[in-house]
């Protein structure tokens, strides 16, 4: 046993503490800038400003070049923004070349970005960025001037380009002063784009609160949540858990980016680990929640701390449960043990500590687990214990003899449970039963079966989806409903469905399959290609299959719109 393993969470703590006076790791993230650069660059920066009121501030042949108010697609030509505390004027129209860019200048500097914005030769670009960056800061005026030639939704070219722009201005005023212009005074998406991109890759803290109120634009919601991440301002925090929370339950595909993107939360420090866990708590939008819930396990043992303490005084199960999976959820030794020593401490809390159990793979637990199974009377306790076993033990011949008795319980459908523990460790003859109930049993045993197949292996889901080749429509049917309770399927079912198909089923059969196809399109793992739904869309003639493939396609075109945008295709 580790020592981490035998520490208790006083000793934790106290240890967690004794870390935030050791010099910091290094977190590698590239092309964002450490603390200790951040500061070098600051001090940089206030000695340009200082030089530029010295200087006497902005030209008056920059103001006598004015001819009033002038908007280019929306943009201001000059508009008044503070940095570093001091109040400045930046003209972000983009009109006008710099004073000291001549012609010439500019017409290389042209010829470079239009390389990288249309070749499809990587080295070329690489050599364009390199040419333009030989202009130092006088090529971000350029750029973001021509910035509309980019196709930042190609992902390669936003890097090289992103790249480009920090390393102008990174040690630049000049270009400090602009990327915030844009961000508070511009109107224009390409512009606001680039500058969010921008202020990631530098960590302009003074662009956060801007970002943040970019982000509840559905177009700026992913740039700008990897802007605050790389930025690491802990006071954004909480404004960007209110921003997160916002998020429309329907939009999928920031949804998963920001899943994606939940690991990053560890960047803000163990200072996060509160705001971040009661967002998790409290939030009322179930599709948000795995955000959420990946950003706390992304503290690993900082979060442990604030999570033992909640599970010691809370008394709530619908609370509890959460707690307690997220706790298992590290799946480390130590918040294991925490787990382990609660359910022998805690009684009344046994029902959520066993979901818990659940989450943590940690097949030592069975023991206790099936001690807690045979020995307790509380019908719910049993059945929470069925359901973890399963998740803890591979397929498990020798656990089956001490399973079967329950198929008995009829209380509480305990018997449903045991029949699902059984199919998941892998006894043959409890997979034909479970099929025969999800098929012909009644209603609620039909209604619980279905909800227990999200729970199990991709290789059973797959057997299952097989047994519809050789069963009666009627009885598909049920099958196809309980595959749709399922938010992720193994692209083995695609096939399956296909061959389902091409039987020529009862309508309300192929109604059902077009709807499972349709809820998975355009998803990172979808089971069939959208062409089929455009396909049978031509070929199907019954008026209300066509009624229905038109509403599906609908939601999907929706979906796909949303998705592609965003979505990797190298």
């Amino acid at each position: 046993m580790s020592l981490q393993d035998r520490m208790s969470v006083n000793i934790l703590q106290k240890l967690n503490d004794l870390k935030k006076d050791l010099p910091n790791e290094t977190v590698s993230e590239k092309d964002v800038f450490s603390d200790e650069e951040d500061e070098q660059i600051r001090q940089e920066l206030l000695k340009q400003a200082e030089q530029e009121e010295e200087n006497g501030g902005i030209d008056d042949d920059f103001f006598t070049s004015l001819s009033g108010p002038s908007q280019e697609e929306g943009n201001e030509k000059l508009v008044e923004i503070e940095y570093l505390g001091r109040i400045g004027y930046v003209d972000i129209s983009f009109e006008n070349l710099d004073d000291d860019v001549d012609e010439k200048d500019y017409r290389i500097m042209l010829d470079a970005l239009e390389l990288m914005a249309y070749s499809n030769d990587v080295s070329k670009r690489k050599n364009a960025s390199k040419e333009v960056e030989k202009f130092g800061e006088k090529a971000i005026t350029v750029i973001f001037r021509e910035c509309r030639k980019f196709d930042l939704s190609d992902e390669n070219r936003k890097q090289e380009l992103m790249h480009l722009l920090s390393r102008l201005t990174a040690r630049s005023l000049k270009g400090r002063k602009i990327i915030k212009a844009v961000l508070e005074k511009a109107n224009s998406n390409q512009h606001i784009a680039l500058a969010i991109l921008g202020a990631g890759a530098i960590r302009e803290r003074e662009a956060v609160n801007s970002i943040l109120q970019h982000m509840k634009n559905p177009d700026f919601f992913v740039i700008g949540l990897n802007a605050i991440f790389s930025i690491r301002d802990k006071n954004s925090v909480e404004p960007l858990i209110a921003v997160i929370n916002d998020l429309d339950v329907n939009r999928n595909d920031l949804i998963d980016q920001a899943i994606q993107l939940a690991p990053r939360f560890a960047y803000f420090g163990p200072e996060a680990v509160k705001s971040v866990f009661n967002a998790y708590l409290n939030g009322e939008k179930k599709p948000l929640r795995p955000i959420f819930t990946i950003a706390l396990r992304s503290f690993k043992e900082d979060a442990i701390p604030v999570l033992t303490e909640v599970l010691e005084k809370e008394t709530d199960d619908n609370r509890l449960i959460p707690i307690c999976m997220t706790l298992g959820g590290l799946k480390m030794p130590f918040s294991t043990n925490l787990l382990r020593e609660a359910f022998h401490k805690y009684p009344g809390k046994k029902r959520a500590i066993l979901r818990g159990f659940s989450h943590t793979n940690d097949s030592t637990l069975i023991p206790l687990i099936v001690e807690e199974l045979k020995s307790s009377s509380d019908l719910r306790i049993k059945g929470e214990c069925l359901g973890a076993i399963p998740y803890l033990a591979d397929p498990d011949m020798n656990l089956i003899p001490t399973i079967k008795p329950f198929l008995n319980e009829k209380r509480n459908k305990l018997y449903l449970d045991a029949l699902n523990c059984l199919v998941r460790l892998g006894d043959q003859e409890s997979f034909e039963k479970y099929i025969h109930l999800l098929i012909n049993g009644e209603d609620e045993e039909q209604y619980i079966l279905q909800k227990h197949l999200a729970t199990m292996s991709f290789k059973l889901i797959v057997k299952m989806a097989e047994k519809m080749l050789h069963c009666p429509d009627e009885k598909a049917m049920l099958l196809i409903t309980a595959l749709q309770r399922s938010n992720l399927l193994p692209q083995e079912v695609g096939p399956i469905l296909k061959k389902k198909l091409d039987q020529n089923p009862i309508p309300a059969l192929k109604i059902e399959i077009y709807r499972l196809i349709g809820k998975h399109v355009n998803k990172r793992r979808e089971i069939l290609s959208q062409d089929i739904l455009y396909q049978a869309s031509k070929d199907e003639t019954n008026p209300r299959i066509v009624r229905e493939l038109d509403q599906i396609i609908k939601n999907m075109r929706k979906e796909q719109g949303r998705i592609s945008t965003i979505r990797n295709v190298d």
